[in-house]
């Protein structure tokens, strides 16, 4: 166990680390790109504290560090940042891919968003962290972004808790998403010849067969689905689940390329540990984070995610068309600000369909992606550093939260008609 340990270098700069998982953390590398950031803020003679930053269902591919370093010669000079790495295992190989798209967005994407932003006032901002440094060589994976937490944003607890955002938190998750959407559509009404080349590099990865393949993610899915099948309590619905789960990534795929009426740079992996929140009693801001999984795709794939794995179904049954309504108010007035009118974008009539025709793919992420939500603490460890490490997990028979979320996601697709359309439309059509 490597706990606290001091190590110095040549130029007397010290790293004290504070983690219980070593074989995960190369000291070589994070102190190499420390002393690069180190030397870009101006700080020659410095020593660092290490932080392991991962818990409950925080991140499965990298390991995520708080690095302070602070000035050996002046006390009060000192930065914090967020080092994002992959862990140094096998699977260091398999998710250089995810590593590789995250750092092009905040190379290629976030810039041009940070660029139209600039005639905005700072309330009306999307927050992004600033990249401060990034490598993508193979076995040298490194993202370290600004501390949001010293700007106030900091992460939900309520995943660890089990407890559900309430109604304020969803609205507040929605306005956002809708203006990081409408980054997508203005970039293209300003710059379309640079839009039409970028959004060719960003196509999904997460469901593309190359990537599968390699990563083993297939496996991943194949699995988080049959054990949600295992807990459904409707014989008859189970049959057609598991019919449909014969294809399940080509269906994903399906549902996750562009569409003929509206696509935007997607997050790919919207839900609440992905996101910073700042609140006070004059403002709640958020900040979204981990874009591994960006997609250029219809804006309804992230809505449809983030409302099937963060909200149960009575929460949607209550609320669900109102939050479509202000996920699409705050759509149209950020266009404003930009004198785009919404109805030459995106009218409400096909955003309406979009968001009916991805209830399947709602559906379907919630199958997949509700053995994490719900893991308890006793799947911690198993959990760290990889989603790979998932498949050696079977479902605790005491989760009752997992069977209640399962079966009430399966009701409600019965009632909306999802899982029929699944069979019917998708499933005969494509195959």
């Amino acid at each position: 166990m490597l706990d606290n340990l001091t190590v110095l270098d040549e130029a007397n700069m010290s790293l004290d680390v504070n983690i219980s998982e070593p074989e995960e953390f190369n000291c070589n590398e994070l102190h190499n790109a420390i002393k690069e950031v180190a030397t870009k803020i101006g700080i020659n003679d410095f020593e660092y504290h290490v932080e392991s930053l991962c818990g409950k269902g925080d991140n499965y591919i990298a390991n995520l560090f708080r690095v302070v370093i602070k000035d050996t010669n002046e006390e009060t000079n000192s930065a914090s940042v967020i080092v994002k790495t992959l862990v140094n295992t096998a699977r260091q190989e398999t998710f250089h891919e995810l590593h590789k798209r995250e750092v092009e967005v905040y190379e290629k994407v976030i810039p041009m968003f940070l660029k139209i932003q600039q005639v905005l006032n700072e309330e009306n901002k999307v927050m992004f962290p600033n990249c401060v440094l990034s490598r993508i060589n193979d076995g040298q994976e490194i993202l370290i972004l600004e501390d949001m937490n010293l700007k106030g944003f900091s992460m939900s607890d309520k995943v660890a808790r089990f407890e559900q955002l309430n109604l304020t938190e969803v609205e507040l998750i929605l306005k956002e998403l809708a203006k990081f959407h409408a980054l997508s559509l203005i970039y293209k009404n300003q710059e379309p010849e640079s839009f039409k080349n970028l959004k060719h590099e960003f196509q999904d990865l997460m469901f593309d067969t190359k990537f599968l393949n390699k990563s083993q993610l297939r496996k991943y899915f194949d699995e988080s689905f049959e054990m949600s099948l295992k807990v459904v309590d409707d014989f008859e619905t189970n049959k057609l689940l598991r019919k449909i789960g014969t294809k399940l990534t080509e269906i994903l795929r399906f549902y996750t390329k562009p569409n003929k009426r509206c696509n935007v740079f997607c997050h790919g992996d919207c839900w609440v540990n992905n996101i910073l929140f700042k609140k006070s009693e004059t403002e709640h801001q958020l900040c979204f984070l981990d874009f591994q999984a960006l997609r250029y795709t219809n804006p309804a794939t992230d809505i449809v995610h983030f409302l099937f794995l963060c909200t149960n179904s009575n929460f949607r049954f209550q609320h669900f068309e109102n939050l479509l309504d202000i996920y699409y108010e705050s759509l149209q007035t950020f266009l404003n600000l930009f004198n785009l009118d919404i109805n030459n974008v995106y009218s409400r009539g096909h955003f309406d369909l979009d968001v009916k025709d991805m209830l399947p793919f709602g559906l379907l992420i919630a199958l997949i992606e509700l053995r994490i939500v719900t893991c308890t603490s006793d799947d911690i460890d198993a959990l760290r550093g990889s989603v790979l490490a998932l498949n050696t997990i079977g479902l605790p028979p005491d989760n009752e939260l997992f069977r209640v979320r399962v079966n009430d996601v399966v009701r409600e697709a019965k009632r909306n008609g999802a899982i029929s359309k699944l069979v019917d439309e998708v499933y005969t059509s494509i195959f």
